[in-house]
């Protein structure tokens, strides 16, 4: 076993830490923390109290400790996360913010295609999708740019994002109308 299966399986001894050291997930802190709480009580209560504190206090705090940790080994086991899972999320996020960088540098083609890519590797990125479709607005492709936004507000995860479709709807209704006029004005003086 190589040293990160080996430090990927020591992570899930402790209820909570394999989700938090790997994922970020806040929620799991309360998970280990509480776990802490629960190890640190019964330690106290063998060793530190046993004098003070009766044996069947004693035992529960064992026995809750046990059931504890029984649970975040199952919840360890349940859990999908891996440090590859965590890289590719990564890798992900490394896309999108330099799709970003060359949208905001007004290099159309390499932000499309870093946004392609990723909406290839996750469909129901939103973010990418709505990026995309500015994209295209600002390329001049106002067809490809409704067809996107088109997809982008049938994606599950559009309500939130209902603003900013708006404000590019908005933008869109504009380019549309600016393009209208340029091939009037060429019209009128062909």
């Amino acid at each position: 076993m190589g040293q990160t299966g080996g430090a990927s399986w020591i992570t899930c001894l402790w209820p909570g830490l394999r989700r938090l050291w790997y994922a970020g997930d806040f929620s799991s802190l309360l998970l280990a923390v509480v776990f802490a709480a629960l190890l640190n009580l019964a330690l106290w209560a063998s060793f530190v109290r046993y004098d003070t504190v009766s044996a069947a206090w004693r035992v529960w705090a064992w026995v809750s400790l046990t059931a504890f940790w029984v649970f975040g080994l199952w919840q360890s086991g349940r859990d999908e996360t891996t440090p590859e899972d965590v890289a590719q999320g990564n890798n992900q996020q490394d896309l999108f913010i330099r799709a970003q960088s060359q949208y905001l540098k007004g290099h159309w083609s390499e932000s499309q295609t870093l946004l392609e890519q990723l909406i290839r590797r996750d469909p129901g990125d939103v973010e990418a999708q709505l990026l995309l479709a500015s994209v295209f607005r600002r390329a001049r492709r106002i067809d490809l740019s409704r067809r996107q936004l088109g997809q982008v507000q049938d994606c599950p995860g559009a309500g939130r994002w209902r603003f900013e479709i708006g404000r590019e709807l908005v933008a869109l209704e504009q380019a549309t109308l600016e393009q209208t006029a340029a091939a009037g004005a060429d019209t009128a003086q062909g």
